[in-house]
């Protein structure tokens, strides 16, 4: 095991989490699930695997979380029964077990492309027979990562915490674009290298890519496609609070250069998952008009969709160089994409995974085991049909949660409904180019919210606490003050 300099870092950074509490710990948490290429350790006996620093956070964040017991309990209650917590738990346990028991049961059953890494840490690229390997320990490390991270958010969400989880967010999201713009600044300078200690990964990194003229945006993950989906899932998630006038600042001008960044990312993964989520949004506009819910914001964005984006397109057509470059760009990262080198390779991982769940008689090979190009292919060809329906069964949950909260503040429905959003974005963008089950932290972080949500605030919480306090005094207050007028009458009479 080596530790990285980036390492100590966070290290400080997770003991100060510890005991500064919530709101610092998720802002820290938020910030370093950016940090998709850094490494803060590297373990040569699991191949040469690398530990991200998000993931590296979480036994600190834990620890912080059973310090206070109210905080505690909060996070194991949003894993009960009726809520959506349960049917993840559930997934996630079923899935380790997979990577247990499935890759020896089917060893050498089938043909697969391995999510390992060979001695030298490289991503094995060819067809080998079936096999327990090293990913199976790290894809369920990774797992029961999401799982816990999950927890924490739900329960901190329940405790009174939402609030700071959502400016956390925005925070990640105005950080997302500052890496944006240092890679392209650093890129065209000839100084990338200045980004090498945020680089550290044992990955292959695709930082000086370029695509049909175009930079590819890369930001602090490894390539394009990570990048594109998280700034797409940012992106969902803060223009739902713009619609429905989340009072926070600068949102509305985030939201615009995130989209920018997607729009020029050159990830196609972005732009074919940016279709499904413009019209996710487009129905959470038009259902807020029907319901009587609308501002001035949800008829604004449907115009700029029907009238400005034509607009802009014949402006565009009114250049030919730059009409050209555009359409090069999307000519090449969508409608010629599968006749390329990288979308040749990505059929045929889909294609041989499908052909392993079919040979491993539906049950899957277990978590870890066999490499796909997209999340649902990888979902039936690693945890089987079992672990696919317990995925389904969560989703059902969790929006059938959000959906049932009457509790809420019009702000509390609004940030339920801008994470479950921003959850689908991450799907969509992992169904298009997923190549494990595991979604991530992000994942974790706005579907937890969305969860904490759906079950409502506990009051166990220091705040709920207070609000009784003061509220059991009024009465005793209102008590004697009616007693002693009621002495006062009886005196007089």
């Amino acid at each position: 095991m080596n530790i990285e300099p980036l390492g100590y870092l966070v290290i400080l950074c997770g003991l100060l989490a510890i005991f500064l509490g919530a709101r610092f710990a998720m802002a820290v948490l938020c910030l370093a699930i950016l940090l998709g290429s850094a490494a803060v350790l590297q373990m040569p006996v699991l191949g040469g695997a690398s530990i991200q620093p998000s993931h590296f956070l979480l036994p600190f964040l834990l620890c912080g979380l059973i310090l206070r017991p109210g905080q505690a309990t909060a996070a194991c209650s949003a894993m009960g029964s009726r809520g959506a917590g349960f049917w993840f738990a559930a997934y996630v346990l079923f899935s380790v077990m997979t990577a247990i028991f499935l890759p020896r049961i089917f060893a050498g059953a089938t043909l697969v492309y391995s999510s390992a890494r060979d001695h030298s840490g490289m991503m094995k690229t060819i067809a080998a027979p079936l096999a327990p390997g090293s990913s199976n320990v790290t894809q369920s490390v990774y797992l029961l990562g999401d799982l816990v991270c999950f927890l924490l958010v739900a329960g901190l969400a329940r405790f009174g915490y939402a609030g700071a989880i959502v400016r956390a967010l925005i925070v990640m999201s105005a950080t997302c674009l500052l890496f944006a713009v240092l890679d392209l600044g650093t890129y065209f300078t000839g100084h990338a290298d200045l980004l090498d200690p945020i680089r550290n990964a044992n990955y292959t990194l695709h930082t000086g890519a370029t695509f049909h003229g175009f930079k590819r945006i890369v930001g602090s993950y490894p390539e394009a496609s990570a990048f594109g989906s998280v700034a797409l899932a940012l992106c969902t998630f803060l223009v739902i609070l713009w619609l429905d006038q989340y009072p926070a600042r600068a949102i509305g001008l985030i939201t615009l250069l995130l989209a920018a960044a997607v729009l020029f990312s050159t990830s196609t993964t972005a732009y074919l998952a940016s279709l499904v989520v413009i019209a996710m949004v487009v129905c959470f506009c038009l259902v807020s008009l029907a319901t009587g819910r609308a501002h001035r914001r949800h008829n604004l964005f449907l115009a700029s969709l029907l009238i400005v984006g034509p607009l802009a397109f014949m402006g565009l057509m009114l250049s030919p160089q730059a009409y050209a470059a555009m359409s090069d760009l999307f000519n090449g990262a969508i409608a010629q994409k599968m006749q390329s080198q990288s979308g040749e390779e990505r059929t045929a991982w889909n294609t041989l995974a499908l052909v392993s769940f079919v040979e491993t008689s539906l049950l899957g090979a277990g978590l870890g085991t066999v490499r796909a190009s997209s999340f649902l292919v990888a979902l039936l060809s690693n945890v089987g049909l079992f672990g696919t329906l317990l995925f389904c069964f969560f989703l059902v949950r969790l929006v059938a949660g959000v959906l049932r909260q009457r509790l809420a503040s019009a702000n509390q429905r609004t940030l339920g409904l801008a994470a479950l959003i921003s959850s689908f974005a991450q799907i969509t963008s992992a169904t298009v180019s997923g190549s494990s089950t595991d979604l991530g932290l992000l994942f974790s972080v706005t579907s937890g919210l969305a969860a904490g949500y759906a079950l409502g605030p506990m009051y166990e919480g220091p705040r709920a606490r207070r609000a009784l306090d003061v509220g059991q005094l009024q009465v005793r207050q209102g008590a004697d003050r009616l007693s002693t007028a009621l002495q006062s009458e009886g005196a007089r009479a």
